[in-house]
């Protein structure tokens, strides 16, 4: 990669998804958290377990929606729409 790194995120344990709105960087990890960054500088805005039904989940995949909804594919097949954190 040319040029010069900006800011850099290096989370335990290792990432498996990530999707950017221009503004937020959403994170998803194989532990099942999720994890908002400030686009511009790499700081945490928020940092969350996922969870369906009270029970713990693991996102394979993530999008930003265009209604700015995240996307979640699911480690057990399923779909998630949800609310970003404020």
């Amino acid at each position: 990669l040319a040029g010069w790194v900006r800011w850099q995120h290096r989370p335990d344990p290792p990432a498996t998804a990530l999707d950017s709105d221009g503004e937020t960087v959403y994170v998803a990890y194989n532990s099942g958290a999720l994890t908002a960054l400030d686009a511009g500088d790499g700081s945490v805005r928020w940092h969350t377990e996922l969870t369906v039904d009270g029970a713990p989940a693991t996102a394979l995949s993530l999008a930003v929606a265009p209604q700015g909804h995240l996307l979640i594919g699911t480690v057990d097949g399923r779909i998630l729409e949800c609310s970003p954190q404020p």
